[in-house]
């Protein structure tokens, strides 16, 4: 009795996990990425100091990287585990939200993804690469610092 219900449920998660990989949207040209530095917040912070709030519930890592996007590159949709700060450095960019929605970013701008919604980040140059630093900040121990989505139906990508 066990076995004819495990083996229809060992099939369907196999099947939903290939459904999975399918549909995600790797990227394009996107990389490599330099690991910068990396280090653990050992204990809950909580400041509030004038425009500026952050609180964390637990310890966390900080993990910085410098990422190259190549000509019309694209990080492929995707979200991440935490909190993520990008600085642009370098190039003409465009960040796209799960709502299709899209921002222009360049030099000197900046901007942070959070949560399970998806984006995108798209090299707009089709002649010159864009270079971006991020900061991940993530529960401490995390390995993963991105997870590939499908895209949300945006036409665009």
């Amino acid at each position: 009795m066990l076995k004819s219900i495990r083996i229809p449920l060992l099939t369907f998660a196999f099947v939903i996990g290939l459904a999975g990989v399918a549909v995600a949207t790797p990227g394009v040209s996107f990389g490599p990425s330099t690991p910068l530095s990396s280090g653990t917040h050992a204990e809950s912070v909580q400041y509030n100091t004038g425009e500026v709030k952050f609180q964390t519930k637990g310890p966390v890592d900080f993990v910085t990287q410098t990422i190259t996007i190549g000509p019309s590159g694209s990080s492929g949709w995707h979200s991440h585990p935490g909190v993520v700060l990008v600085t642009v450095q370098s190039g003409d960019l465009v960040h796209y939200e799960a709502d299709c929605s899209a921002t222009p970013q360049s030099a000197g701008s900046a901007f942070s993804e959070s949560g399970n919604q998806p984006g995108l980040l798209r090299n707009a140059s089709t002649t010159t690469s864009a270079v971006v630093y991020v900061t991940y900040i993530v529960p401490a121990g995390t390995t993963v610092l991105r997870n590939d989505a499908p895209n949300p139906g945006c036409p665009q990508n």
